[in-house]
């Protein structure tokens, strides 16, 4: 069966087939090339920013609690007096505004007066006790460009009713349905599409053909598209199930397959290698984190007890040392944050913390927007305040930042890792070859400076006489070489003590605090009006009986330690009565393999959420993960080995109007790769892909001087070195807000940002990804190279040469239609361009398509 065709084109090689035929006319940029990127643009789905629950979670999350802090003590009903009749606790007063105005015109920051006055563009200037925070204006002025979202007062009356909603009922033992056609399923999950299909009178589509399906298998797994090899052998197989299941096998087993579910992961986790809201602080120690995360979906561990670690791994039980730092390494998961370290104000900083590790577990772990009660009742989900600060004093009594809690600058924690017999030597080894290169960088240092010092003495006794002119510019100018050499060998010594000394193995971590302590409500989010202390616990939606209580003691070894809660919360969060965790792990899986979750609001399983089209079938996978051990390779193993998985992307005109967003899956769902993804596959196919594994990330360079000790900042663009660059993208710097110049590709192709919790990536369409496409040094640096692979061979013809790099690009034969615009191509193309330039663009052009760029 065919596939359905992009917009405005005749079928998806269309795109090469328009693109050679234009490369006669114009060679400085081929139109070829122009006409591939450029239909990127020609591909549903630019939505770009956050709508409906996700701009209300913004809003309860980010900016509720900042009105509260800054402004309700004096533009609110609280107040004594209503500063100049401007209240900012409800919409409606909101828009009236007050004596000046509305204060906020929905959708233009710019327009608006709040933002005018925050940003002291205006007067009066707002807060007038000092400027916010940068983080701050930049959530409010993100929240109006939003819209200013609030949320509806009658959506209030929906939290009355929570206890009924479908997501905390107790895991249900789904019947599955009988089919008219029951040959058609291969498994229940095929019987529960099918059911729903039948039922509104509809068919699913065919199934994919063999590379079809085997490029989606191995994107899908692995992030990475299959070799010839591979290519020829599932296409020649005799059973194709065989195949299939050999296959699949193969590639769960892959170490690929952890760095591609790995990098679903960290998304979640708020990932990255650089610390701090605004600043580029590197964190040398992050790596350990995300190569954890890697290891245990590699090693396949369990589910529930990957929970566990992440959470209370420093207070689990451990039979060797190995297992131990495992552990602590795996509670980075809530230690490795965007955390505003510069707040001279440490109990707003404390409680931020707090909200981020509540709000993180919530939305990873629970698919609830738990962060949403820290400054009242949860307006739809039933979460009271007090269950909100019932776990915020789990995590006061937890420690995340160091004890460097005064002046403006904060620290983070780092905690030391057991370390080997033969890791202890090989340091101390390395710590005296570091002693004495940074004694003689001292030395060079002393001497620079010493030359520096003279220079400018000669220089100041030549004055500004009628003396020698020239002797004087050779000494202003030798004092400022001199003045630049000083100041980098300053920074170089800086750089050597911070970043190259050796130091045993560290890891980002939590650890509990010697005292635990019950948190109080902070009355309206501001968390200097203190209310009633609540004792921790947990949230009462999950039906778990009895419910579990904190201890204050836990026994260790031959004594008892005070209990932060966090051990008792990571034992509620994986009971099998809790039907959360399950549930929304299971949605997940069915989102990354579909492109869309049973429940396609992945993050927000909650009243706002969409409610699941298939509630049966989800039930059904939640409960096979808890019953397969908590196995997510196995629940993957059974879903791509369904035949709803392998079905074709072939359009149906009946089908689309009855579901046109597909819902009820009776095709395959075309849709465009994840950055990474582009980028590992375009490696892949040049065969420039360095596929070591694991380590630190690439040096991140110093910028400027070191001052109060303060680590150095990351550089905008630090030098990738030659061997480490073509690396595995997840196994390079990921940075809050935008990535790394030489990583552009991320910025452009809707790379999350770390600072938020995002199961379900944006999928953007902008003109900038068509330029890039085109543009790109990467690119096109990786067409040469494969383009000099293929004539590396000068026994082989174009003909071969076409339809080896069509099959390793592309996973398919090459037809006619190729082999035609191809020649066409080259005939045009060498004459101007030179043969190995002509073949370079070709690949380019191929590598820029959509059939390149999208897994159907």
């Amino acid at each position: 069966m065919r596939s359905p065709r992009f917009p405005f084109q005749r079928g998806p090689k269309q795109y090469n087939k328009g693109a050679f035929g234009a490369v006669r006319t114009a060679f400085p940029l081929s139109s070829a090339l122009a006409a591939c990127a450029a239909a990127v643009l020609l591909q549903p789905g630019a939505a770009a920013r956050p709508a409906g629950a996700d701009s209300l979670a913004f809003f309860e999350k980010e900016v509720r609690p900042l009105l509260a802090r800054h402004c309700y003590a004096c533009h609110s009903g609280r107040a004594a007096t209503v500063f100049g009749e401007l209240r900012l606790d409800s919409e409606a007063a909101l828009l009236r505004g007050g004596r000046s105005g509305p204060a906020v015109a929905p959708g233009d920051p710019e327009g608006s007066r709040l933002i005018q006055a925050v940003g002291y563009a205006s007067t009066p200037a707002m807060p007038p006790a000092g400027k916010l925070a940068e983080h701050e204006i930049e959530a409010l002025t993100e929240w109006v460009r939003l819209g200013a979202p609030w949320p509806q007062a009658e959506a209030d009356q929906g939290a009355k009713h929570g206890v009924e909603h479908w997501a905390w009922r107790p895991l249900a033992e789904p019947r599955a349905p009988e089919t008219a056609d029951a040959a058609w399923p291969r498994g229940n999950i095929d019987r529960f599409i099918l059911a729903e299909l039948e039922r509104r009178g509809l068919e699913p589509a065919g199934p994919a053909d063999a590379y079809t399906l085997l490029r989606r298998l191995t994107l899908d797994l692995t992030g990475l598209p299959p070799t010839p090899a591979e290519i020829r052998e599932f296409a020649a197989a005799d059973s194709p199930r065989a195949a299939l299941e050999a296959a699949a096998d193969r590639l769960l087993a892959s170490p690929a397959f952890g760095e591609l579910w790995g990098r679903h992961w960290l998304d979640l986790a708020g990932y990255a290698d650089t610390l701090g809201l605004g600043r580029r602080i590197p964190s040398r120690h992050a790596w350990r984190y995300r190569d954890y995360v890697i290891d245990a979906f590699n090693s396949g561990k369990p589910y529930d007890r990957f929970l566990r670690e992440q959470v209370a791994g420093d207070v689990l039980a451990f039979d060797n040392d190995g297992q131990r730092r495992e552990q602590i390494v795996a509670t980075g998961f809530l230690a490795i944050g965007p955390w505003a370290l510069v707040n001279a104000d440490k109990t707003q900083l404390q409680m931020d913390v707090i909200d981020n590790q509540i709000d993180t577990l919530g939305r990873a772990v629970l698919g609830l927007t738990v962060g949403c009660a820290r400054c009242h009742d949860h307006k739809f989900d039933p979460i009271p305040q007090r269950e909100y600060y019932a776990l915020a004093g789990v995590f006061q009594s937890t420690k995340t930042l160091d004890a460097r809690m005064s002046g403006v600058f904060s620290g983070v924690q780092r905690v030391p890792l057991p370390e080997t017999p033969a890791e202890l030597a090989a340091r101390a080894e390395a710590l005296d070859r570091w002693r004495t290169d940074y004694a003689r960088m001292l030395e060079e240092r002393r001497e620079a400076e010493r030359l520096r010092d003279r220079l400018r003495a000669e220089l100041k006794e030549a004055g500004d006489g009628d003396g020698d002119a020239s002797r004087r510019k050779d000494l202003q100018e030798r004092a400022a070489a001199a003045t630049k050499e000083a100041a980098r060998l300053k920074q170089e010594a800086g750089r050597m003590l911070h970043y190259v000394k050796p130091e045993p193995p560290m890891a980002l971590a939590l650890r509990d605090r010697p005292v635990p302590r019950d948190a109080a409500i902070r009355l309206g989010g501001d968390v200097h009006s203190l209310g009633e202390r609540v004792p921790r616990g947990f949230l009462s939606l999950a039906p778990l009986d009895p419910r579990p209580k904190i201890a204050n003691r836990r026994l260790i070894g031959f004594g008892f330690q005070k209990s932060s809660g966090r051990l008792e919360l990571a034992q509620w969060l994986t009971d099998p009565a809790n039907p959360l965790p399950a549930r929304a792990m299971a949605n997940r899986v069915w989102h990354h393999l579909f492109g869309a979750g049973i429940a396609r609001s992945v993050d927000n399983l909650g009243l706002l959420g969409e409610r699941p089209s298939h509630p049966a079938l989800l039930d059904y996978l939640a409960l096979r993960l808890q019953r397969q051990g908590w196995s997510v390779k196995g629940l993957i193993r059974e879903i791509v080995l369904s035949r709803t998985y392998g079905l074709a992307a072939a359009h149906d005109r009946r089908a689309a109007v009855e579901d046109p967003e597909n819902r009820l899956l009776w095709r395959a769902n075309r849709r465009r790769l994840q950055a990474e993804t582009i980028r590992d596959a375009v490696l892949a196919v040049s065969g420039a892909l360095d596929r070591r594994r694991g380590g630190p990330s690439l040096p991140l360079e110093s910028a400027g001087s070191v001052r109060m000790g303060q680590p150095p900042l990351l550089a905008p663009n630090p030098r990738l070195g030659e061997k480490a660059r073509f690396r595995r993208t997840v196994y390079l710097p990921a940075l809050r807000k935008s990535q790394l110049a030489a990583l552009d590709i991320l910025n452009l192709f809707d790379f999350p940002d770390p600072n938020t919790v995002k199961g379900r990536r944006d999928v953007t369409t902008t003109p900038t990804q068509a330029l890039y496409l085109m543009n790109s040094p990467f690119l096109i640096e990786q067409a040469k190279l494969a383009a000099r692979a293929l004539l590396a061979d000068e026994n082989a013809g174009d003909e071969e040469r076409v339809r080896a790099f069509v099959l390793r690009a592309l996973g398919r034969p090459a037809d006619d239609e190729d082999f035609e615009r191809a020649a066409a191509f080259l005939r045009d193309a060498a004459p101007v361009l030179g043969r190995e330039a002509a073949w370079a663009r070709y690949c380019h052009a191929v590598l820029a398509s959509n059939e390149f760029l999208f897994r159907s």
